[in-house]
């Protein structure tokens, strides 16, 4: 006869006093026992919130940090090219071309007293600079020897442009020099005399409101006239004008 398999022996009673059984566990191993209430199968909304907050505000940062690092590069730009502007128009004000001069005509007056009344030409040969001349002082020699002196106007004289004036120097002694009465008296000819003009001025030079400090330039001439006459009531200016003919003349400008 087949000997049937004994049935299992039923499970023992459960006691709700007793505590769970828990599997062999190696001493190594440590086991947190987490409460139900705080296991979660989707993240809490708090947690929702912060990662919405990190990925949006990398880009925020990001968007900050361009405009911040255009408008820097912007602000860069603007002021290199203002130095580069104003470096040129200071360079233009502080080196520009000396003015140039020539005399026009040369006459002489004796009464009341002795003058030489000159009539100058000076040009301006800048493009974009003016000349404020804040006047000097002349002087006229014969042979190295000084016979009259007197003052440069002030006046101001814009880009390339040119004005004549006349300056009145007073002789240094009421006797003429031997070569200008010479000159004077000679009516059978002409008697050409050969004279030094020495100026020396101050200058401002100006571009818009931009203004340099102040200049000094020397200009030296070498004029010859011929048949200088005294003005009177018989010769009039006009009359002397085209008689005193300046027959030659070299005039520079130099820089101090």
């Amino acid at each position: 006869m087949e000997e049937r398999a004994s049935p299992p022996p039923p499970p023992p009673p459960h006691d709700s006093n007793s505590k769970p059984q828990l599997p062999n566990i190696n001493r190594n191993t440590f086991v947190v026992q987490v409460p139900k209430d705080q296991i979660y199968r989707v993240p809490p909304p708090e947690n929702a919130r912060l990662a919405e907050q990190r990925r949006s505000s990398p880009p925020k940062e990001k968007n900050r940090m361009c405009c911040w690092c255009f408008v820097l590069i912007f602000f860069i730009a603007v002021v290199i090219l203002i130095g580069v502007v104003l470096g040129s128009l200071f360079s233009m004000v502080r080196t520009p071309k000396d003015p140039k001069f020539s005399i026009q005509r040369f006459l002489l007056h004796t009464k009341p007293h002795t003058q030489y009344k000159i009539t100058l030409q000076a040009q301006n040969p800048n493009s974009n600079v003016d000349i404020l001349y804040k006047g000097g002082d002349i002087s006229l020699s014969l042979k190295r020897q000084k016979i009259a002196s007197g003052a440069y106007p002030t006046f101001s004289l814009s880009n390339q442009n040119s004005t004549m004036f006349d300056v009145t120097l007073k002789g240094s002694t009421t006797k003429l020099p031997k070569e200008v009465e010479e000159s004077v008296k000679n009516e059978q000819r002409k008697v050409q005399i050969t004279f030094a003009l020495l100026i020396h001025l101050q200058a401002q030079m100006k571009m818009g409101l931009l203004h340099s400090g102040s200049m000094k330039y020397e200009v030296s001439c070498q004029v010859t006239v011929d048949t200088l006459a005294r003005i009177n009531r018989q010769v009039t200016v006009d009359t002397m004008a085209k008689n005193n003919r300046v027959v030659s003349q070299q005039c520079q400008t130099k820089r101090h």
